[in-house]
């Protein structure tokens, strides 16, 4: 009988904030969930044919839990998220484990910060699948595997498959937006941003045609909108380039062409050929991470793409095609004081950004803002109830971090009061009526046909009717004002009025979370609780590493067996290197070498004792000592990382009590 698996994308923020409340908010629409699950749609395809794959997005078919009829008996369950997923994801591996799965858990999250995973699930995912899932489906299907599967290194994309949308095909109908990724990767390296940590910094690409058939795959299934799941879509301008020369004849295709947007950097407002190139593609909209007006703060978190250009006139030049800006802000770091809110007003209302993305700055696992800070014991949580050396992952305050320039409260009060101003119906529609205004080319695609049901429109009638009149005055000028300037954008006018109602629907949660936070710091101020602080990898290690890192290399190549195994031995030579001196390390020295080919020797017959098999080079693995320059550089780091995660569980004892290794 043929194994069965289900793979479940868990629901945003369950019971907390759901910004996807379509039936609620939006019931015309007829949608229940925002994108497709591409996650667990990529996995699918990993699977080998003899194993049944099945797909659950709670946002689509409810929350599960003990009772939840599967209508199957899975051999196996797997479940993916983002860090922001951990309290549901959390659940989920203990529902399943009640109910006697094998529960395994993989996505973002994990990958960040597997430590938090541990004990809830069987089977951790570290890092990209697409070869460590097929390695684990061939271990469980023989009867034995490991606790952890952990992908060093980046996977080429050219081992990325194809989503297997016909696991969702039925399901297509109730998501907002289909979902392509074409790359992975940014270029930069903002302090804050998680991209680079889990994803690097070297961009990598699928094939032009792959993506071009999985856009077809979807439009074939009825989706009008598509999502390019881009880091960064301008992070290789020659590939994008001639993607877009290709995609523009593909959609002009189609009976209706599609809507795209994606995410980008500001530098592309210097492009006139990509700018038009993404217009008439149909590119809707942009997501740009502005980041903030402060130029101090850019400076701070090393945004340099935002520093040697005015934002604002490079907004206009985007807009200017009919391409709407999507402002991505942050407010609360070091350089931020009680102005900031104030300052990131003014510039959403003069830049003319319709729907902005307002954050509070939060440190992100493993990334340089959150080791800088938790080195500063300035990463906080809230206190678990009865175990006050705990933080507590059930209440998620909005931010994690303590403010230099002001306080946690002034933090969470006064971005209420920015997103409650920028949010505001008035305030909307002059920042609407300044894009119109600027628009002074229209893009070379035809307009879609869109149809609605009677019932669709009758519950479009039902909504307009349902809005305060402020809302409803707001909406018939911007409808008149933009019939006017430029006719063809009402379409994407309304997808705004519909987005800003969204956000304006989240403001009660908004409003009771900030209370909350409030409250819980007031009531007992000792219950915020820095983060417990980690064993770093020593600063005096990182040079001396990198240079005797191709010699620790070919030893555990050369010696160990099965050589996909060699980047997991690598990191358990690094990590045992590093406990075992711990904090009394200061200079590199020839006997840490020594010591260093002692620990590559005991763990290559460590692992060639494991009963693995000599097995084939793992993808674009040499049978060499060493590895090209610029792999060998990026090898050494992707190791560094993953040894930095495994640290995370290492508590050493106090320097003074600390000896080094006996002989050395």
């Amino acid at each position: 009988m043929a194994k069965k698996i289900l793979l479940v994308r868990p629901q945003y923020f369950a019971r907390i904030i759901n910004l996807e409340d379509f039936t609620g908010q939006l019931p015309f629409l007829e949608k229940k969930a925002f994108m497709v699950p591409l996650d667990v749609a990529t996995v699918a395809p990993l699977t080998p044919d003899d194993v049944e794959v099945d797909i659950w997005d709670e946002r689509v078919h409810g929350e599960l839990d003990d009772e939840t009829d599967l209508k199957k008996a899975y051999d196996l369950v797997g479940v993916t998220g983002y860090e922001a997923h951990f309290p549901r994801v959390k659940e989920l591996g203990q529902v399943f484990r009640r109910r006697g799965h094998l529960v395994v858990v993989g996505g973002p999250g994990v990958s960040a910060a597997p430590e938090r995973y541990r004990d809830y699930f069987d089977i951790l995912f570290i890092g990209e699948a697409e070869h460590t899932w097929p390695q684990f489906i061939s271990d469980w299907k023989a009867g034995s595997y490991r606790a952890e599967y952990r992908q060093v290194t980046k996977v080429d994309m050219v081992h990325s498959p194809v989503p297997r949308w016909d696991a969702v095909a039925a399901d297509m109908k109730h998501y907002m937006l289909g979902g392509v990724q074409t790359t992975r990767g940014c270029p930069f390296d903002c302090e804050f941003c998680d991209v680079i940590y889990i994803f690097g910094r070297l961009q990598r690409h699928k094939a032009i045609d792959q993506v071009l058939r999985e856009i077809s795959a979807l439009e074939k299934l009825g989706m009008p909108h598509i999502f390019l799941c881009d880091d960064n879509f301008y992070g290789s301008p020659v590939y994008y380039k001639q993607f877009l020369k290709e995609l523009i004849p593909l959609n002009r295709s189609f009976a209706s062409p599609l809507t795209f947007n994606t995410q980008i950097d500001i530098r592309v407002a210097k492009d006139d050929e990509r700018l038009a190139l993404l217009a008439d593609a149909n590119v809707s909209s942009l997501l740009i991470g502005i980041e903030s007006p402060n130029l101090d703060s850019l400076v701070e978190t090393n945004a340099r793409k935002n520093l040697k250009t005015d934002i604002i006139e490079d907004v206009k030049k985007v807009q200017s095609y009919g391409i709407e800006v999507v402002g991505s802000m942050i407010v609360g770091f070091d350089h931020d004081d009680t102005t900031i809110f104030d300052q990131t007003f003014e510039f959403v209302q003069e830049a003319c950004l319709p729907i902005t993305n307002l954050n509070n700055l939060r440190a992100m696992t493993g990334t340089k803002l959150w080791i800088r800070l938790l080195k500063e014991g300035r990463v906080v949580g809230f206190a678990a109830d009865g175990t006050p050396d705990q933080v507590s992952d059930e209440f998620v305050p909005l931010t994690n971090i303590i403010p230099k320039l002001m306080t946690r409260t002034e933090l969470v009060s006064g971005y209420g009061g920015l997103v409650e101003r920028v949010r505001d119906w008035p305030n909307f529609e002059a920042r609407v009526k300044g894009m119109i205004a600027r628009v002074t080319r229209r893009p070379q695609v035809k307009p879609r046909a869109t149809r609605f049901t009677w019932k669709q429109k009758l519950g479009m009638v039902r909504f307009f009717f349902s809005l305060d009149g402020e809302a409803r005055r707001t909406i018939r000028r911007l409808l008149l004002y933009t019939r006017k300037h430029a006719p063809f954008m009402i379409p994407r006018v309304m997808k705004m009025i519909l987005q800003n109602h969204l956000w304006r629907a989240h403001l009660p949660f908004m409003r009771k979370a900030i209370a909350e936070d409030i409250r819980l710091q007031a009531a007992s101020q000792d219950r915020l609780r820095p983060r417990q602080p980690f064993f770093f990898v020593p600063e005096s290690f990182k040079k001396p590493y990198k240079a005797v890192f191709p010699e620790i290399y070919g030893r555990v190549h050369r010696g160990v067996a099965d050589k996909v195994r060699t980047h997991d031995t690598l990191v358990e030579v690094v990590y045992d290197f590093l406990t075992r001196w711990g904090s009394t390390f200061n200079q590199f020295e020839e006997h840490h070498r020594t010591f260093l080919h002692e620990i590559c020797d005991r763990s290559v017959a460590k692992e060639n004792g494991n009963g693995h098999e000599a097995a084939h080079d793992e993808p674009g693995e040499g049978e060499g000592s060493g590895v090209p320059d610029p792999r060998q550089s990026r090898l050494a780091d992707d190791v560094l990382r993953s040894v930095e995660q495994e640290l995370r569980r290492f508590r050493p004892p106090s320097a003074a009590g600390m000896q080094p290794p006996q002989g050395v």
